[in-house]
């Protein structure tokens, strides 16, 4: 299956061609958006194909961070998920999402982690409270072994609870992420920071933050993550089995039952020191129900951000102390 259509049959991948395609509509839609499946179709097949092409890379970036905005995994998708997953809608996005991934400003969503180019966001603890460094955000030496524990005590706990209201649904972890003391960094762009700051799953909504370089050492061992087989082999190849803490969430996301699985973080980090999510995988994985080939169940990738990079391993990377502020306002963020 082509790129296009791996990011048609993904949730995230339709919601940012729409933005998309509501960018380029001669009316003043963006904000303002159509309800009805047939309004989708008739604004998309209006707009001027050219002018996707002429987007900025800012626009297509500000397209994404609404598709990431508006990533849930605890709940049923919201009412714009459900028409942009009309068959007719699908249809209609496809020369658009086909024209965004095109241009040169997309062409490096595709590529692997910049080993050169790593940042990490930090926001304040509060209004007026900034960490004084970033030592509060390194991982411990045993973050992986902790994020283990915690997470076979959810599973017992939810167990639990399964058992004494089997018809009462849930709410639990819904990330399949190592999240917690793990450190996760993204790149940064030309007037933008860290990627992180515009493109970033169940946002703080902060309108400050810190950057700080991250420094890379040697050469990391990195799994890539590019579409769905990627985080599928992942799981496959280190399993681990959460049936119990993800069976509310992500039945009401995905409206499947399945054994639900993630990777066991801990049998990863021995044969790789992080693991990367492209802007490709990020358009085409997220949200799924993807099917496991060698356990009988499936996966979930949700809670990881476009060209989020987990570093399993502590060893391979340093945090400067250098940060650099900055704010947001109605134009954006800008570096103060």
């Amino acid at each position: 299956m082509d790129l296009v259509a791996l990011a048609l049959a993904s949730p995230r991948g339709r919601f940012f061609a729409a933005n998309v395609a509501y960018k380029c509509s001669p009316d003043d839609i963006y904000f303002c958006r159509p309800i009805t499946p047939k309004d989708v179709r008739d604004v998309v097949r209006a707009v001027d194909i050219q002018a996707v092409a002429r987007l900025s890379e800012l626009d297509l970036l500000d397209a994404l961070s609404l598709a990431t905005d508006f990533a849930r995994y605890w709940q049923p998708p919201d009412d714009e998920d459900v028409l942009f997953a009309d068959p007719e809608v699908v249809e209609t996005l496809r020369p658009v999402i086909a024209a965004a991934l095109d241009s040169p400003h997309a062409r490096w969503w595709g590529e692997s982690v910049d080993l050169d180019d790593q940042r990490l966001v930090v926001h304040p603890y509060s209004v007026d409270q900034w960490p004084e460094s970033t030592e509060p955000y390194r991982p411990s030496e045993d973050h992986l072994e902790l994020w283990r524990q915690r997470a076979l005590e959810w599973e017992s706990r939810f167990r639990s609870l399964r058992i004494d209201r089997p018809d009462h649904q849930v709410g639990g972890e819904w990330w399949s992420t190592p999240a917690g003391n793990t450190l996760s960094t993204s790149r940064s762009r030309d007037g933008l920071g860290a990627l992180e700051l515009l493109l970033e799953e169940d946002s703080s909504g902060c309108g400050e933050a810190r950057v700080w370089p991250v420094h890379v050492l040697g050469t990391p061992r990195v799994y890539e993550i590019a579409q769905p087989t990627d985080w599928a082999s992942l799981v496959d190849s280190y399993p681990f089995a959460v049936p119990e803490s993800k069976w509310s969430d992500w039945f009401v996301t995905t409206g499947e039952r399945h054994d639900w699985f993630i990777p066991d973080w801990v049998a990863v980090a021995e044969d790789y020191d992080a693991v990367h999510l492209s802007i490709y995988g990020y358009l085409t994985t997220p949200g799924l129900a993807i099917p496991l080939s060698h356990n009988s169940g499936a996966t979930v990738l949700a809670g990881w951000d476009p060209d989020a990079t987990w570093w399993l391993n502590n060893d391979v990377i340093t945090v400067e102390d250098e940060p650099t502020l900055w704010s947001r306002d109605d134009e954006g963020w800008r570096k103060t």
